[in-house]
């Protein structure tokens, strides 16, 4: 402690012993642009049920059994590609290339979705060919991804920049979505009557293409000092480098590395919750039907976005100073809280007093305030989750020898998407559950007691029960601050071996 305040926080080399790896300010920035290229087709496939229906004459159910079909093969693309990546070792590095040639298949995808082939097909026909373009989306959005996750882990090792460039990443997974849904709500639904039929969709699409590419080529400018064969090259436990990364040592981290199990355990757990509770035909049911006013529900997320922001700084803070593990047990617990505090609130209000909400007084600032402390907790929990990733990633090198980004980020979402599937499905059968068999929530339904406690379930329910998950996981998740910082020192020396024993056969 004392070394930490004779140094400081932020020189964590000096307070180590450690010579880290650093990243620019800029290069910690853009770097993570990528992130706003994969919410930004996230975002749109959220409204997949509803083009499957208005485009394809797909019902919401067997909408909702396709896409829990196409993630469960999405999950399977992440170990290939994942395997792909690794084996790959270009001159000139694989980053860029995976970034480009992602967005291109996600793009031409996505277009072919939302406007090509959209009212061209029905019946037997459509469902053969939405599911055919939305396995080679995600091809496109696997590959795209896989680099991405890549990209912070190889341009800084800092303990104290790690939380940062997760801070930087949650910026994007907030500020886009935050950005989108005001251009949604405002310039584009609003010509359509706020409907999401067929070309309201279309056009949303190509706002979400386009943004993505910038996102893309920007994260491209940031990575291309890292990208590149040295970077990725492995050394063996005898001090070797290049050597052969094999299928094996890609198993051994599921089945070994307990630090990843846990990791794993953590994010799925999250994600799962998270998906559900965000799916198009939820948010329609809490700001479309219980709100009433998807203008109002915007402004408020308006709020929450900006001001929270300050959470995720706050949140690297926290993290560089108590390191990753103790950061996500404090803020499961503080979300939890929220929870709780946001469903009693809304109960008390009820399903029709919900929409006291959507004018202006005192029901719509406390909900105001309570949306803004769960983005807060949300945020921080990203941060965390970022961090610890880019920790494991240097135990596995430290363990092993395997410099493996994209394996441990293709065998998380291979895992995740295999649970994380259920999203649509559990969305789509719950609100059958309520009387939507044939059609999807609208503005303007009737705000009955089954919708007000389905929303608050999806939303609330289910992320109490993956913060749980957290809490358990961070019991058994050993790579504490003071540990990771033997992990460093590890890895250092086993560097300086290496260039030893290639000196010397020089």
């Amino acid at each position: 402690m004392a070394n930490e305040k004779k140094a400081g926080i932020f020189n964590a080399s000096a307070r180590d012993g450690v010579q880290y790896r650093k990243a620019s300010m800029l290069e910690m920035i853009l770097g993570n642009a990528n992130n706003g290229c994969g919410i930004c087709f996230y975002l749109l496939m959220m409204y997949a049920s509803y083009i499957a229906n208005a485009g394809y004459a797909i019902v919401p159910a067997v909408a909702g059994i396709i896409i829990t079909g196409t993630r469960l093969f999405d999950g399977f693309t992440d170990a290939l590609f994942a395997a792909l990546f690794e084996k790959m070792n270009p001159k000139h590095g694989k980053i860029r290339i995976f970034l480009v040639v992602g967005w291109v298949m996600a793009a031409l995808a996505v277009l072919m979705m939302y406007d090509w082939a959209s009212g061209k097909y029905t019946g037997t026909t459509g469902i053969v060919v939405f599911i055919l373009i939305y396995v080679v989306y995600i091809c496109g959005y696997t590959i795209n991804g896989m680099a991405g996750g890549t990209i912070g882990i190889v341009l800084t090792n800092d303990p104290t920049q790690r939380p940062m460039m997760g801070v930087f990443g949650t910026l994007y997974s907030y500020l886009v979505p935050l950005i989108f849904n005001n251009i949604v709500t405002f310039a584009i639904l609003p010509r359509y009557d706020n409907q999401y039929n067929a070309p309201m969709l279309k056009e949303a699409c190509y706002w979400y293409v386009i943004t993505a590419g910038i996102f893309m080529l920007l994260a491209c400018f940031a990575v291309r000092k890292s990208d590149n064969a040295k970077t990725f090259e492995v050394i063996g436990k005898d001090g070797q480098k290049n050597q052969t990364v094999k299928f094996k040592d890609m198993v051994a981290i599921l089945k070994d590395n307990k630090p990843c199990q846990m990791y794993m355990l953590t994010g799925i757990s999250d994600k799962l919750a998270q998906q559900v509770g965000s799916q198009s035909i939820i948010t329609t049911m809490a700001s479309g039907i219980l709100i009433g006013s998807y203008a109002a529900a915007t402004m408020i997320g308006n709020f929450t976005m900006i001001v929270g922001i300050v959470f995720a700084f706050g949140g690297g803070v926290f993290v560089a100073k108590m390191g990753a593990k103790k950061a996500t047990t404090v803020w499961s617990w503080l979300s939890i809280a929220v929870a709780v505090v946001t469903v009693v609130f809304c109960a008390i209000l009820g399903p029709t007093g919900m929409k006291s909400i959507g004018v202006f007084g005192v029901p719509m600032i406390i909900y105001a305030l309570l949306q803004l402390a769960t983005t807060g907790t949300k945020m921080v929990l990203t941060t965390t989750g970022t961090a610890m990733r880019a920790d494991i990633v240097d135990y596995e090198y430290a363990r092993t020898g395997n410099y493996l980004p994209a394996v441990i980020s293709g065998v998380y979402n291979f895992i995740d998407k295999l649970i994380t599937s259920l999203a649509s499905t559990i969305a789509a059968f719950c609100i059958t559950l309520i009387g939507y068999k044939d059609t999807v929530p609208q503005m303007g339904d009737p705000a009955t007691k089954g919708v007000f406690w389905m929303t608050m379930f999806l939303m609330f329910g289910l992320p109490i029960l993956g913060w749980l998950c957290n809490i358990v996981a961070m019991r058994f998740y050993k790579l504490n601050k003071e540990e990771m910082v033997e992990v460093q020192k590890k890895v250092a020396e086993m560097k300086a071996k290496a260039e030893t024993n290639e000196n010397a056969e020089a």
